[in-house]
C-alpha cells in the first residue's frame, strides 16, 4: 500500500494534470471580492434567507424601472418619513398609517367580532393594497365600524 501512495504521489509531481484529470475546469477566474462598504454589504447578504434576497432582488427591479423624477419623489418620500418621530414611524411600519390610537381600537374590536369568512375578505384585500392604501383601507373600515357602535 505504501508503495502504491509513493508511486501516486511520484507520478503527481512528475505529471501534474494526472491527478486533476477529474477535476473540471473551473468555468471562469474566481470572482474578486469586493473592498470597503461592498465586503460589509456582501457580509450582511450571506445572512439572509432567500426569501429576502428575492424581495431585495424585486425592490432593485423596481428601482431600476424608475425614471429619475420618480427616484427623486421616493427619495422625498424617504426624508419625509425620517424626520417623523419616533412613534408614528412604528405605526407606519406596521401597517397602521398615521390612524389615531381610538380607530386602531376600533379595528382590533372589529376584527374580533367579525365573521372568520369577513376577517379572511379583509386580510385578502389588505394583502393586495400598497402600505398607503392598506392604512386607507383600515380608517374607512374602522370609522365605518365606529358608525354602527354609536347606532346601537
Amino acid at each position: 500500500m505504501k508503495t502504491f501512495i509513493r508511486i501516486l504521489l511520484i507520478a503527481g509531481l512528475f505529471v501534474p494534470g494526472l491527478l486533476r484529470a477529474a477535476e473540471p475546469a473551473p468555468a471562469a477566474a474566481p470572482p474578486v471580492l469586493p473592498a470597503g462598504k461592498e465586503l460589509a454589504a456582501l457580509d450582511q447578504f450571506l445572512h439572509l434567507s432567500d426569501e429576502d434576497l428575492d424581495q431585495m432582488q424585486q425592490v432593485i427591479t423596481r428601482i431600476r424601472a424608475m425614471s429619475p423624477a420618480e427616484k427623486a419623489a421616493l427619495r422625498r418620500e424617504m426624508d419625509k418619513f425620517r424626520s417623523l418621530p419616533d412613534a408614528q414611524r412604528r405605526q407606519l411600519r406596521q401597517g397602521w398609517g398615521a390612524l389615531e390610537d381610538r380607530l386602531q381600537d376600533a379595528w382590533r374590536r372589529m376584527m374580533q367580532s367579525t365573521t372568520a369568512e369577513r376577517h379572511a375578505e379583509i386580510q385578502q384585500k389588505l394583502q393586495s393594497l400598497s402600505p398607503e392604501k392598506k392604512a386607507e383601507y383600515r380608517r374607512q373600515l374602522a370609522e365605518e365600524f365606529l358608525r354602527q357602535e354609536a347606532k346601537k
